[in-house]
């Protein structure tokens, strides 16, 4: 038996995000299974799993805001910009003020520049990063242009500072942490990290890794799996009968005239669609080569959605375990909370390019 979706794991302290996804794998015979936006080992938190089809809706998937809580300590650099590395630099903090605090934080809302840090998996020449940063080797890294939707500080008690970031995919909260220290004027490193959202995926909707290391079954993962369907709630939703699903499973392209009695919902040209079925779930993500409103005026055999990913059938036991899982998650009370080169294939699938997706 197969399953297929996504599991949203309360990421341990101490584990790699790859570790994670190995012992997912290992411990339920999963075939193909990935992670959406590294965190670090010392980090814990949201991290989305993709197993076996979910590995091909990841470039289709809303990915913003990450929302952390984080915890900056003042008056110690170190070599990694977090807890894990040395100290480099040590200034005193004494004198620090929480208005002085509360306004440098303030100051960091909006788009800004961030620089990369040393130790990261950006890639510079085919190598990642932290390989010659271990090395002791330190080079140029161009800055990048980040959003920081929301920051604000929720405890003072020097020399620490908690806050609370709401903020665009690829920023660094280890670098966010370091230069607040910097313009404070005493310094400051990463000392917890904890991602509480990724795009639509909160903690409330995890599975921690206690209750993750008890089940056995790949069939218990169903009461906690995320259906493709309910990951691509961003996409407009196009309800395909029997003929138009048929048509689509090869690879068919539709044309205007398959959609003329359909009520369609708004798309703009060029924008993804996703087809549904009542027996099937998802069947397809097709991108639209017309606007939705121009269906009326358009030639009935000009090509109006093509099919960029086509997904397999749901057996029968399946779906039913689904509808019992949204049962499960209708009542219950809320206590509970891949590989590389699969991410990566889906998304150069689809044509994507992006930089590194470690966020802390």
């Amino acid at each position: 038996m197969e399953i297929d979706g996504l599991l949203i794991v309360d990421k341990p302290e101490g584990m790699t995000s790859m570790g994670v996804v190995r012992e997912i794998k290992r411990r339920f015979g999963i075939k193909k299974a990935g992670h959406i936006g590294t965190l670090d080992p010392f980090a814990t938190g949201v991290l989305p799993v993709v197993i076996n089809e979910g590995t091909k809706v990841v470039p289709f998937l809303e990915e913003e805001p990450k929302e952390y809580e984080a915890t900056l300590k003042l008056g110690e650099e170190t070599t990694t910009d977090d807890c894990t590395g040395e100290v480099i630099s040590r200034k005193p903090w004494e004198e620090t003020f929480p208005e002085t605090i509360h306004g440098v934080i303030h100051s960091f809302l909006g788009k800004i520049q961030q620089t990369p840090p040393m130790f990261s998996a950006i890639k510079v020449q085919g190598k990642p990063l932290y390989r010659l940063a271990r090395k002791g080797i330190e080079i140029d890294r161009k800055e990048r242009e980040i959003t920081i939707f929301d920051l604000k500080i929720t405890m003072i008690h020097l020399p620490q500072v908690v806050f609370r970031v709401s903020c665009s995919k690829g920023t660094y909260i280890r670098t966010l942490a370091k230069d607040i220290g910097k313009k404070i004027g005493c310094g400051g490193h990463l000392l917890h990290l904890r991602r509480v959202r990724s795009g639509p995926f909160a903690l409330d909707r995890s599975i921690s890794w206690e209750t993750l290391k008890d089940l056995s079954d790949i069939q218990d993962l169903w009461a906690w799996l995320v259906t493709l369907k309910e990951a691509l709630k961003n996409l407009p939703e196009v309800i395909g009968d029997e003929r138009l699903v048929r048509k689509v499973r090869v690879g068919q392209e539709m044309v205007v005239r398959d959609l003329s009695s359909q009520e369609l919902p708004a798309f703009e040209k060029g924008q993804c669609v996703q087809m549904t079925s009542p027996q099937d779930g998802l069947v397809a993500i097709l991108k639209s080569e017309i606007r939705g409103t121009d269906l009326g005026t358009m030639d009935p055999g000009a090509v109006a959605l093509r099919p960029l990913r086509v997904f397999r059938t749901q057996n029968r036991c399946q779906n039913e375990s689904l509808r019992v899982k949204e049962a499960f998650h209708g009542t219950r009370s809320g206590e509970e909370k891949g590989d590389y080169s699969t991410i990566q294939n889906a998304r150069n699938g689809y044509g994507f390019t992006r930089g590194s997706d470690c966020s802390s």
